[in-house]
């Protein structure tokens, strides 16, 4: 199967359980995701590789920032994990715009395997915030 069927697949299932089952924070955590990856696809084709990368960073750049408003806005813990990853994916551009000789293929396949544990987090998020309606806040 093709990687980025799977990835949107699991992307779609964040989605699906983030405005069925989560809160707010969950709803604009997986938006978030979303219009990162949409965007980033969309900047994939008709590119050459050089601007490629100084796009993706953008785009990275501005899911960073919609992380850490989450972050600054929520009660919630998982944001700040997310916003972590996040970072983690920037700087992987920031690497490969310093050295020439990181190949596409594995800066691609490391920039979308850390979208997993972020996608992942906000599906239990989404979860854990349907078992504990109901329960005194402690």
């Amino acid at each position: 199967m093709n990687h980025a069927y799977f990835y949107y697949m699991f992307l779609g299932l964040t989605v699906v359980l983030a405005f069925w089952k989560g809160a707010g924070s969950e709803k604009w955590g997986a938006a978030t995701a979303l219009s990162g990856s949409l965007a980033s696809s969309l900047l994939g084709f008709d590119a050459n590789w050089s601007k490629l990368i100084v796009d993706l960073m953008l785009v990275d750049l501005i899911v960073l920032a919609s992380f850490w408003w989450l972050s600054l806005r929520s009660d919630r813990f998982w944001p700040y994990w997310v916003t972590g990853w996040q970072l983690v994916a920037v700087l992987v551009h920031a690497q490969r715009a310093l050295f020439d000789d990181i190949l596409p293929a594995p800066y691609a396949l490391m920039t979308m395997y850390l979208a997993y544990p972020m996608l992942a987090l906000i599906i239990c998020a989404s979860i854990k915030r349907t078992r504990h309606v109901g329960y005194p806040q402690g």
